[in-house]
């Protein structure tokens, strides 16, 4: 016995992808949730080997202060990014295709945000470094 068609089954991919607007919203907060993450990892504590004395500890820590700033830089930008996409999803009853993958290629830049904040912290002084992080 044959089982009728539903109208779904009927309807075109193109026409029914990416319709809902909190499945864009989950995924874009794991995206985020892991870029931030991500961000706070690349913070290294400063070898134990070459910390003699409190003065020590201070002098490396201010050598890791190019680091905490790019952490910082970063860490702000993308909570702005994220709070800005949900008040935008907030305001869709639903989504569709296209609306999907701009919302998609966003969370690409944001997931080569940790990359390029690695790279600027470690040539803080180098422009190309800058301007890798300004692109993402």
């Amino acid at each position: 016995m044959n089982e009728p068609e539903t109208p779904a089954a009927n309807t075109p991919c193109n026409q029914i992808a990416g319709q809902s607007v909190e499945r864009l919203a989950a995924i874009s907060d794991g995206i985020f949730a892991v870029a931030m993450t991500l961000l706070v990892l690349d913070l290294h504590d400063p070898a134990r080997e070459a910390i003699h004395s409190e003065q020590d500890l201070w002098h490396a820590l201010f050598a890791m202060f190019p680091q905490f700033i790019a952490y910082l830089m970063s860490f702000l930008t993308l909570a702005i990014f994220w709070n800005g996409q949900q008040a935008q999803l907030n305001r869709f009853a639903r989504a569709n295709r296209h609306l999907t993958w701009i919302h998609v290629t966003f969370l690409f830049a944001v997931s080569v945000m940790p990359f390029s904040t690695r790279l600027l912290a470690d040539f803080i002084d180098y422009r190309t470094a800058l301007l890798c992080y300004w692109a993402s």
